[in-house]
């Protein structure tokens, strides 16, 4: 009589295996199309399952130690190569302002720190700009406005503490 618990039936070992296996929650253990799947595992030796594993020799344990290091030099030089360029990969290149470019922007950021759609599509036209680039400059704009603001207000008031002392 099998007990019931959650739902799972029969938690007791069976030929020293126990059945509350994962293959047995998923319903892996019932069919026979399941049974000729090889679960994918890479971190199982391709020998432990097998139930036996063969000592290696002092040579073979040698050609695998001298393999693993050339690979791991070989990979070693190779992502030392690769490394400045991998913070390229996926990012569109940097958008170079021209000088004309940027003073018709500030003239436009004195007017209006938060131009609408409208009007950064109109500049997207006349400067030759993509509109998203014209709402990211305006919005490193405001950031670098900010910025400048509050560095000004830290040295008025360390110029204040100091006239006190």
């Amino acid at each position: 009589m099998a007990s019931l618990i959650y739902g799972v039936k029969d938690v007791r070992p069976v030929d020293g295996k126990p059945i509350f296996t994962i293959d047995r929650i998923l319903g892996l253990d019932e069919g026979e199309q399941y049974r000729k799947i090889k679960p994918y595992r890479p971190w199982a030796d391709s020998e432990a399952g097998q139930g036996h594993v063969v000592p290696k020799t002092k040579e073979a344990l040698e050609k695998d130690t001298n393999e693993k290091e050339r690979t791991l030099t070989t990979q070693l030089f190779t992502e030392s190569y690769q490394k400045p360029l991998k913070w390229y990969i996926g990012r569109r290149p940097r958008t170079a302002f021209t000088s004309l470019q940027i003073e018709i922007l500030e003239s436009i950021f004195q007017v209006n720190y938060y131009p609408g759609i409208d009007v950064r599509e109109e500049l997207a036209k006349q400067l030759h700009l993509d509109e998203d680039r014209i709402q990211i400059w305006f919005q490193n704009r405001r950031a670098k406005l900010k910025r400048s603001h509050r560095e000004s207000q830290f040295l008025m008031v360390k110029k204040a503490f100091v006239e006190d002392n």
